[in-house]
C-alpha cells in the first residue's frame, strides 16, 4: 500500500466512475460517494476537484522586481480555505487539513485559479 505522501502527490487521480463525471475537465465529485468514500479516494477526488480550479502561480501570474506575484483578478486562492469552501460537511475536517498541507508544502499558501476559468466555482 502507497504511504500518505504518495496518495497525495500520485499523477493519475484514479477514481471509480461512481466519484462524478471523472472525465470532465472540471471535475466535481459526487458528495454523496465523497462522504463514504475511503480517506485516500477523498484525498484523490479533492486534489483533482482543486488541480482543475488552481495552479502554482509560477505558470500563470506576473511578478514584480522582487519576485512577489501580481495577481491580476481573483487570488491569492489559499488551498486550506478553497477546501473547506467546497468540502466542509462532507468529508472529515482533518482530511481536507491534510490536503490542504501537502498542497502548501508543494506550492505555498497562495495559489492562482486557472486562466482559463471565467470563475471559480465550487
Amino acid at each position: 500500500m502507497a504511504s500518505s505522501e504518495e496518495e497525495l502527490h500520485t499523477t493519475t487521480y484514479e477514481l471509480p466512475p461512481e466519484a462524478g463525471d471523472i472525465d470532465a475537465p472540471r471535475f466535481q465529485p459526487e458528495d454523496g460517494w465523497l462522504r463514504g468514500a475511503p480517506r485516500e479516494l477523498q484525498l484523490r477526488a479533492m486534489r483533482r476537484w482543486f488541480e482543475a480550479r488552481y495552479v502554482d502561480p509560477v505558470h500563470t501570474t506576473p511578478h514584480d522586481d522582487k519576485g512577489e506575484y501580481l495577481f491580476l483578478g481573483e487570488g491569492p486562492c489559499r488551498p486550506a480555505t478553497e477546501l473547506e469552501k467546497r468540502f466542509r460537511g462532507v468529508v472529515d475536517d482533518p482530511v481536507i487539513a491534510e490536503l490542504a498541507q501537502a498542497l502548501r508544502s508543494e506550492v505555498g499558501d497562495a495559489w492562482a485559479p486557472r486562466a482559463n476559468d471565467p470563475g471559480i466555482t465550487s
